[in-house]
């Protein structure tokens, strides 16, 4: 049952795999190993990478591993074969569409939303033409939608997409040409909010949310106590690097005076709305890899956060080693530019003091660690 290259795995007595897709489906990729050696492999394989870097921590806090079924978000390959429609993820390391019936990883109540999308596509996917669908959760239960791939003349069969959403339950229904194209909503209900700490904004179509309500919690958590080592009050101010929608700035909020960065124009604005009549909070649309913050932009702050996409910080962490900030805490889906970037710091005269590790992709090798750096 193998499927990953990983030769410290071949050893390890090997389990029945709690789903029934775990042969063709490309998602999971690690169910055939037990709860113990797969917790223990995530962890070593985070301390090797760092390792192999020259980065040693200070401190290890103790890993939140998030369970099966938590999954609020998902991004489902859909295919229309005659009158059948075939709902799905790629099969590993291809591009072939593994049918599934029942995800695992997701709430029962997008799971639900998910069983009622055959009927509902029907009048919508043309045939023999691949289209991605990604549905994920917002405050009060609504489900936000986004189609990808679909023909423009698909995109406006306004009855049958207003259909959709009624069968569905879904919120809102927007389209878009490929993943790097905006988002053209078609059918909105009602206004979809997302709430994180003293800060609720309007979210966007195509929003990023973290995966799971427990790992938002579980990275929101390390990190307001990696800030709680530099003592604060609410007139100092934190900068918060790559914020999304505001995930961490929300509760950076309750505490201390906030400024937000992002470079995605749609989260980044609805972030300055919400920051109209705020005094402590303001936020900018920038491009931090193309215009990071500099070390003199940086001198009314006292600590920053950032939350970078897979690619990591790289040209950030090199304006922040430039700056006074006596505190920087770095939030990473991607161990490997986590440490190039930790690399950065630390060569600039910062510490790592500590590591946690939050695993919210269960199943997959992917792991996601929050590290505070002090100068």
């Amino acid at each position: 049952m193998t499927r990953l290259n990983l030769p410290e795995l071949e050893a390890c007595p090997e389990q029945k795999p709690p789903c029934p897709h775990f042969e063709e489906c490309g998602s999971c990729q690690l169910q055939h190993i037990s709860q113990e050696t797969y917790r223990s492999w995530k962890i070593k394989n985070v301390q090797n990478i760092l390792k192999d870097n020259g980065l040693e921590a200070e401190v290890w806090l103790d890993p939140v591993f998030v369970e099966a079924g938590a999954r609020r978000r998902v991004t489902l390959n859909v295919l229309r074969h005659e009158n059948e429609i075939i709902i799905g993820y790629n099969q590993y390391h291809s591009h072939d569409l593994a049918p599934i019936k029942n995800c695992l990883l997701l709430t029962t109540r997008l799971q639900a939303v998910v069983e009622k999308l055959p009927a509902a596509l029907k009048q919508i996917a043309h045939k023999n033409q691949s289209i991605e669908i990604m549905i994920q959760e917002a405050d009060g239960g609504l489900f936000d939608c986004v189609i990808t791939g679909l023909d423009e003349t698909g995109a406006r069969q306004t009855g049958a997409i207003a259909s959709m959403a009624e069968q569905c339950g879904l919120a809102r229904i927007s389209f878009r040409k490929d993943a790097f194209s905006k988002s053209e909503t078609h059918i909105s209900l009602t206004s979809i909010k997302k709430t994180n700490g003293a800060l609720t904004v309007d979210l966007p179509a195509a929003a990023f949310l973290q995966p799971s309500e427990d790992g938002e919690t579980a990275l929101v958590n390390a990190v307001l106590e990696g800030l709680e080592r530099q003592k604060m009050g609410k007139k100092d101010k934190v900068v918060d690097l790559f914020s999304g929608c505001g995930t961490f700035a929300g509760h950076l909020l309750k505490k201390y005076t906030v400024h937000a960065a992002e470079g995605e124009w749609s989260m980044a604005n609805s972030l300055i709305e919400a920051a109209k009549g705020n005094s402590r909070f303001t936020a900018e649309v920038r491009d931090l890899f193309k215009e990071p913050i500099v070390g003199r932009e940086l001198r009314e702050y006292k600590a920053a956060v950032f939350d970078p996409p897979r690619a990591g910080a790289k040209e950030q962490a090199q304006m922040l080693v430039k700056s006074n900030l006596p505190l920087v805490v770095g939030v990473s889906c991607n161990p490997a530019t986590f440490a190039r970037d930790a690399k950065i710091l630390i060569g600039g005269g910062y510490k790592l003091k500590t590591i946690k590790i939050v695993d919210q992709f269960t199943w997959s090798t992917h792991t996601e660690l929050v590290g505070v750096f002090e100068k």
